[in-house]
């Protein structure tokens, strides 16, 4: 007789996962302070800064690139 063996490793489901992102905080002193990681919970990290709706599109362009975000 032949015995299967069902393995029970646990997959993580990628809906599961932490979704890091890119996001902006309107500052108190005026313009915009940019941030990268996980909305919501104390882990982000201070990714730019912005003083115009104009630059501000940019600047989040750029630290999606750098934090490697997708776009």
């Amino acid at each position: 007789m032949i015995k299967v063996r069902k393995s029970f490793v646990a997959r993580r489901r990628e809906a599961n996962k932490p979704k890091h992102s890119v996001w902006y905080e309107a500052d108190v002193r005026g313009g915009y302070i940019i941030y990268a990681g996980v909305r919501g919970t104390d882990v982000k990290t201070y990714a730019g800064r912005a003083m115009s709706q104009e630059t501000l599109g940019y600047n989040i362009r750029k630290a999606q690139i750098k934090f490697r975000v997708s776009v």
